[in-house]
């Protein structure tokens, strides 16, 4: 997702740096050449809360995207993970998501360029269909998972929406995929399924294009805020590319 988001950023005109244990990819990774060689990649640990304030205090940044996350605590995420990521040892779904999402909050509201008319940076965030559920996830995990993505959400939506400092917008994506990726087509298909027959609480999947072309398209529209659910996201996208 995040090599995606670059990607489609480069398309649209942006100056981009990512921020990554990774660092910079390789082709063999299956990157494009155009975007390993054109964005600047930084290496670096998220959870450190001085390592997106190190980036934007050089200067010059209008825009910033968060999209870290984990699903699972050990080594199943390689799994899921389009990036095949495997978490750290000891690593938790609070400082994973949360603490680093806010600790770049905390900086793009110190120090990314406001725009005309003194509009605020715009921060965009990834969390999860999931989170709008009303009752308890089943499993341990999951509710953690949900607690960290539901705790950013509030104070991105209620805390810096309002107060101006960003204008904020949050991806509610359930299943992610992309037809190059087979093997997760089985249950996508079956969201899919389950959706359209109107069983509660089953988002429909969307794709990984959908999904970053709304993405940078919230960072460039000042219309943008608040939640994006799939259809949000779907028409977000539509309107970018028509």
């Amino acid at each position: 997702m995040g090599r995606e988001i670059c990607r489609r950023a480069l398309d649209d005109g942006w100056s981009v740096v990512s921020l990554s244990r990774r660092g910079r990819p390789s082709e063999e990774d299956g990157v494009d050449t155009r975007v390993v060689a054109s964005v600047d990649w930084r290496t670096a640990d998220a959870t450190d809360a001085d390592a997106a304030r190190t980036v934007l205090a050089e200067g010059g940044f209008t825009a910033v995207f968060h999209c870290i996350g984990m699903l699972f605590a050990s080594d199943l995420n390689r799994l899921v993970s389009g990036s095949n990521s495997v978490p750290a040892a000891g690593a938790t779904y609070d400082a994973v998501t949360r603490q680093t999402a806010l600790a770049a909050a905390a900086a793009a509201a110190d120090l990314c360029v406001r725009g005309p008319g003194d509009a605020p940076p715009p921060f965009g965030f990834v969390s999860a269909a999931e989170a709008s559920w009303t009752f308890d996830a089943p499993v341990e995990w999951l509710r953690d998972y949900l607690t960290a993505k539901r705790a950013v959400e509030r104070e991105l939506l209620e805390g810096y929406g309002p107060s101006n400092l960003l204008r904020t917008f949050v991806l509610r994506p359930s299943l992610i995929y992309s037809t190059n990726r087979p093997f997760a087509l089985p249950a996508v298909a079956t969201f899919f399924v389950a959706n359209a027959i109107g069983i509660p609480f089953v988002d429909r999947p969307v794709t990984v294009d959908t999904l970053t072309t709304a993405a940078v398209a919230g960072l460039r529209d000042a219309s943008v805020s608040g939640i994006l659910d799939w259809k949000r996201m779907e028409a977000v996208a539509a309107a970018r590319t028509s």
